[in-house]
């Protein structure tokens, strides 16, 4: 092993085969850097990267702050970056081909950071300032370890993002210090998707999101936290589970909608069996979330106080303004097993359908403008219920 502890300024070419290199810190002005599979760079101190690049197949172990002004990694670099410090700061923009924050550390990140390849955040503590401030771009659903480490916002757009390609669940760990709530997020395909997650441990209130304006399903609305989520590409649907301890005094949730108010989201609540930590004991379900592309939506757990989670509309108006132009059931897509009959007042059936959901709505082509009767048979919670009543439709 060659061992060099004096500051470093590169100026020519650094080749390293199958050896350890340590230096006290490194400022990169445009040398370019090459690191074998075997080879390990030892930077006691602090990285700063100005220009130049990095072909690294091997491992870089920082033990001080980053700093990156420019395009660090060659693309095809397969190796590994390791910060292992008691605490230290990450500047700039980089795009790491596998990214390890050492042990149980304090990580501020501010910038933009990519992992290309895998993100091993161990017991770390990863703070974010920058909406989209760390991304995983491998749409792979297990590279993302962890043991207790945990991802925090500290700004209300800061954000972590994963890539997916996958019918399967994606990991979204984060909280603060003493309040750890994760997200999963699932496709319910395996089109390509990039999701991004933000934990705000704050009410909602500070942040414009008032817990007095709600609907008349929404009882109390938790103040200590929520999150938000953003659909960065994709067009595919997801379920939505929050993580939390059986502790948890809140059953049910809330979005904010149409950026007006919280509204009743239909959830359940399952206790996970095994799970280890405490603060994923409880599960709470959301499936078939409403996130539209580029449209931050807040979540907060909340108390529910109507009892039935389907909402009817009295009358709509088929004059394709693009408003009210079907007959809509609020929520009923969380119920595919239904079965709805609509009739006239004189008792003719003039629309049936199964499985009826917001794809399709009646839209009232087929009769005139008059008052009709619908009944409707839903399986909720495993039982069949019933509901009946009116319609008044409005033709221009």
């Amino acid at each position: 092993m060659r061992t060099r502890q004096a500051y470093l300024v590169f100026v020519a070419v650094l080749l390293i085969f199958g050896n350890t290199e340590i230096f006290a810190q490194i400022s990169n002005s445009g040398v370019k850097l090459f690191l074998d599979r075997n080879a390990v760079l030892y930077v006691q101190g602090n990285y700063k990267h100005d220009a130049g690049e990095v072909l690294n197949n091997g491992t870089i172990t920082v033990l001080g702050d980053w700093k990156s002004n420019d395009k660090v990694f060659q693309d095809a670099s397969v190796g590994t970056v390791v910060m292992n410090s008691v605490a230290s700061n990450l500047s700039g923009t980089a795009t790491f081909p596998n990214l390890v924050f050492k042990g149980n550390g304090t990580y501020q990140l501010n910038g933009k950071f990519d992992a290309r390849l895998s993100l091993d955040i161990d017991d770390s503590i990863i703070l974010l300032f920058l909406p989209e401030g760390l991304r995983l771009l491998n749409s792979n659903p297990l590279s993302l370890t962890r043991k207790e480490g945990y991802i925090s916002s500290l700004s209300i757009d800061a954000s972590f993002v994963r890539f997916m390609d996958n019918d399967e669940d994606y990991l979204y760990p984060m909280g603060v210090s003493d309040l750890r709530r994760f997200v999963v997020l699932k496709p319910k395909d395996a089109n390509t998707n990039q999701m991004a997650v933000s934990f705000i441990a704050k009410d909602p209130n500070s942040e414009g999101f008032s817990r007095l304006s709600k609907t008349k399903s929404v009882g109390e609305i938790n103040d200590a936290y929520y999150h938000k989520i953003k659909r960065m590409g994709g067009t595919s649907p997801f379920d939505v589970t929050f993580l939390m301890p059986s502790s948890e005094k809140f059953t049910g949730l809330a979005a904010w909608v149409r950026n007006i108010h919280w509204d009743r989201m239909i959830s359940t609540n399952t206790v996970k069996s095994g799970s280890g930590a405490a603060y994923m004991a409880q599960a709470m379900l959301h499936k078939n979330a409403n996130l539209p592309l580029g449209s931050e939506v807040p979540f907060a757990l909340a108390q529910i106080t109507n009892a039935s989670p389907l909402e009817f509309y009295n009358a709509f108006s088929p004059d394709g303004d693009g408003r009210n132009d079907t007959w809509e059931i609020k929520n009923i897509d969380a119920f595919p097993d239904n079965d709805l009959k609509i009739f006239d007042r004189s008792g003719n059936l003039v629309y049936r359908m199964n499985s009826y959901n917001s794809t399709k709505y009646w839209d009232g082509k087929n009769v005139s403008s008059g008052t009709y009767i619908y009944i409707l048979r839903v399986k909720i919670d495993g039982k069949d219920e019933h509901f009946k009543g009116s319609i008044t439709m409005v033709k221009n």
